[in-house]
């Protein structure tokens, strides 16, 4: 396989490990009063302060990335850590992704973090440190929730919030582990904190059994779209393995890549946190 098309698929392995990253992503009318177009009809999103949800720290997912014909390319962890932020109790959630090919010549070792308040559902702080090939980035963003803003860290770029209850490409995570995803039902989302990374929209799709290296699961199939031409955009396919409890640990992620390879994160060993 050249090295260009390796190099490619482990970025899209980097990218595929966030599960729900619509960074640009283009806006579009995703309907109203249940009419999106002849999609799914459209759920009601629950109120978010005081939403329920089972995850907590100590929580710890740990999965193998497969990618085609290169077969086991990497691992990734997905986190959470109990921490503190402008004196607010917070969820340090982290999702680390490690991967090599090529002999380790083509290596990824990306750390997305998010800091959110359980108690509201909405992220305080995001960073991003990935090492890849062609791209460095080390990179944090507060939420000024009252004044409506966010800003990097180092003063390098600011812009207004599209909500009051931002989400981030990691938080956005937890926060679809909370809702009730019913089958058959559509989620639409319009908080990811970029107005140009809205909206993220969920297709319930069915529930299903599935084995994974950490064992047998009955899941919840999502099937998120996002309107830019990466993994979750609409020619992907992507599918997202949630257990169908209140739990919702994520066991596997599938979706398409370039030059009909497949991607799989399939879940290994996990601890609940309790």
């Amino acid at each position: 396989m050249p090295v260009a098309t390796t190099s490619r698929i482990l970025l899209a392995a980097a990218v595929c490990a966030g599960v729900l990253i619509p960074v640009e992503a283009r806006a579009q009318d995703s309907g109203s009063n249940g009419d999106n177009g002849g999609g799914l009809p459209i759920a009601e999103l629950p109120p978010r302060e005081g939403m329920y949800h089972a995850f907590r720290p100590g929580e710890r997912m740990v999965f193998d990335a497969h990618v085609g014909i290169l077969g086991g390319v990497g691992e990734a962890v997905l986190e959470i850590h109990a921490d503190s932020l402008h004196g607010i109790p917070v969820y340090n959630t982290r999702l680390q992704l490690q991967a090599s090919a090529l002999f380790g010549t083509l290596t990824v070792d990306n750390l997305l973090q998010s800091w959110l308040d359980p108690e509201t559902m909405r992220a305080l702080r995001f960073a991003k440190r990935q090492d890849e090939p062609g791209t460095k980035t080390d990179e944090t963003f507060d939420f000024f929730i009252d004044e409506g803003e966010w800003r990097r860290t180092d003063g390098g770029e600011q812009g207004a919030l599209s909500s009051q209850y931002p989400l981030d490409d990691i938080s956005f995570i937890y926060y679809v582990r909370a809702l009730p995803l019913e089958v058959g039902k559509r989620y639409v989302l319009n908080d990811y904190y970029k107005e140009s990374g809205n909206p993220v929209i969920l297709d319930v799709v069915r529930r299903e059994t599935v084995k994974v290296p950490a064992g047998e699961f009955q899941t919840i199939v999502v099937r998120p779209t996002i309107q830019t031409r990466g993994l979750f955009g609409q020619g992907g396919e992507a599918e997202l393995y949630f257990t169908d409890d209140v739990q919702r640990f994520l066991v596997m992620l599938k979706s398409k890549l370039p030059l009909l390879q497949t991607l799989e994160f399939r879940l290994t060993d996990f601890s609940t946190g309790y």
